[in-house]
């Protein structure tokens, strides 16, 4: 499908331009934090509280500069730490003292920055994707999607480390939940009880993905318009949201942004079980048609596309990082 649209805008990079306002329009390798700044005064309303501070050897010795920071920003212990630069829930922990945030800040290479962001006590989680043609007054939701962490259903007889055991996908990821969940890890779960296993939802770590897109109101996409019509140079892109009730979530109140994702991001729908191929690649195709079409119009509005090499450069930095980072929670 790239290599196609490729073809047709005589651009393999085009969608670098697709939101101006983004490095490289979030199609790779972008700041976390940059998305998040970025939002206005209704986006704003929305945020999790974060910070972005600076990582390596030397992290220690600021480390009672970045508690002060955090107090001033509203953050108390336990937070959520993550890389600015990372993709699929890599080296995301949940920190809860100075002496943790200090171990995480030096274990991260120099140079590097990470986002201290708050906690968001929520059930539920969703992602929710947004689409903007250029000269249009308002945008869309085209893709709503519940994201649920990967969990175990107990049965009353077996441990929550034999429950994953004998599920063939959790198994291989058996080390990591363990790692999540030592004090419970042996526990026997009551008969029905849900028991997530990690804190970070994502498709590496086995979330599991609902399509909700028949769920949207007018009200959420008029949240969602809004906060994205307030955000200087975003057409294409996610929201991740965290929220409480579901019915307050789809009036377009009571929910939280912990990230904002541009060109590089999916339509998560695509990954509920009831989703057939045909239908995802179908979905697929249009995404892909959509973006390169709004990086067009924006390439005819004088924006130029990032070079190859510099597209492959922040792959490789990316990367090189990612497999320094420590293991999710």
């Amino acid at each position: 499908m790239w290599i196609a649209l490729s073809i047709r805008h005589r651009s393999i990079t085009l969608p670098s331009i697709a939101n101006p306002a983004l490095e490289v329009g979030g199609l790779w390798g972008e700041s976390k934090s940059q998305g998040l700044t970025l939002l206005g005064p209704i986006g704003r309303s929305h945020l999790a509280r974060f910070i972005d501070v600076d990582c390596g050897p030397d992290a220690s010795r600021s480390i009672v500069a970045t508690q002060a920071r955090m107090a001033d920003a509203g953050l108390r212990f336990p937070i959520v730490a993550k890389p600015d630069r990372s993709y699929g829930g890599w080296g995301v922990r949940v920190v809860c003292n100075g002496s943790e945030l200090s171990d995480y800040l030096v274990a991260l290479p120099a140079g590097a920055r990470a986002l201290l962001q708050e906690i968001v006590p929520s059930t539920h989680e969703a992602g929710i994707f947004y689409l903007r043609r250029p000269g249009d007054k308002h945008g869309r939701v085209v893709s709503l999607a519940l994201v649920l962490p990967p969990h175990v259903v107990g049965d009353g007889r077996r441990s929550t480390a034999q429950l994953v055991e004998a599920d063939k996908y959790q198994q291989k990821n058996s080390k990591i939940y363990r790692e999540c969940n030592p004090s419970v890890w042996h526990d026997v779960p009551s008969e029905g009880e849900i028991r997530a296993l990690t804190m970070t939802r994502s498709a590496r770590l086995g979330a599991v993905y609902k399509d909700a897109t028949h769920l949207l109101t007018p009200d959420l996409e008029r949240r969602i318009d809004a906060i994205s019509g307030e955000f200087p140079g975003f057409y294409f892109g996610r929201f991740d949201v965290r929220f409480e009730k579901i019915d307050s979530f789809l009036q377009g109140d009571d929910f939280k942004i912990v990230e904002v994702n541009g060109a590089g991001a999916e339509m998560l729908h695509i990954w509920d079980g009831a989703t057939g191929l045909r239908a995802a690649y179908r979905a697929l195709w249009w995404q892909y048609r959509s973006l390169f079409a709004i990086a067009h119009a924006m390439r005819a509005h004088g924006h130029r596309p990032v070079t190859v090499r510099r597209l492959l450069q922040l792959w490789i930095e990316q990367e090189s990082l990612r497999r320094t980072y420590p293991s999710s929670m």
